[in-house]
């Protein structure tokens, strides 16, 4: 069976459930070297709400859930994902627990934690944003540890990067960067940060001193 025959036999389950409305017996799971797989509410058996591991060359959820995905590019619409590991990674009103990929795009979504080279946030959240560059635009994050960051309309908690970039409406709570340009509205600089943990170290020291005492 060559592996384009495989892609047709995985795909024709959800195919069918899609036009009679029918359930499937089980959670889509298909075999690497699947062309494309699709999962969605018809596609799944009504005692599950999410697919469990699913493995194929092209991912698309839409109103469905996966535990964990594994592809060479995954988009995610009105849905969720546990963990997604991929080249690209597309979320548009919908959220992933942990991506990483070469690429990320997030719309009106959230990621808990992102790895990426390149990753992309519009009106959406992340958690922890690692990479090469981090582009925010009318987003938020908690952490961001990058290369190079451009933030506009959007703000993080913590940012930690080479070169960041502050566009209209920006800012920080903490920025320790070589380079920062634009209209920075930082609560607390590497100066600040610094001298905060220092304090920190001083009190966990008395903190420790009267214990033993």
């Amino acid at each position: 069976m060559t592996e384009e025959q495989g892609g047709k036999l995985a795909a024709r389950p959800v195919a069918r459930a899609r036009k009679s409305g029918a359930k499937a017996a089980a959670a889509p799971q298909a075999a690497p070297g699947v062309a494309s797989l699709e999962v969605h509410p018809q596609a799944l058996d009504e005692d599950r709400s999410a697919a469990g591991r699913v493995e194929a060359t092209h991912v698309t959820i839409t109103q469905g859930g996966a535990a964990e995905v594994e592809a060479e590019s995954v988009t995610v619409t009105q849905g969720g994902i546990g963990a997604a590991s991929a080249d690209d990674i597309s979320v548009t009103v919908g959220g992933i627990g942990r991506a990483q990929a070469d690429e990320i795009a997030v719309k009106m979504g959230a990621v808990g934690i992102a790895k990426a080279d390149r990753l992309s946030v519009e009106m959406g959240g992340v958690g922890l944003a690692v990479g090469g560059t981090v582009t925010m635009h009318q987003g938020g994050a908690r952490t961001i540890l990058a290369r190079d960051v451009t933030i506009s309309q959007g703000g993080a908690m913590s940012v930690v990067a080479a070169n960041v970039t502050f566009k209209e409406q920006a800012g920080a709570l903490i920025v320790v960067a070589r380079k920062v340009d634009g209209n920075l509205r930082v609560a607390l600089d590497w100066r600040g940060a610094l001298a905060i943990g220092a304090s920190l170290v001083v009190v966990a020291a008395l903190v420790r001193g009267r214990k033993h005492s």
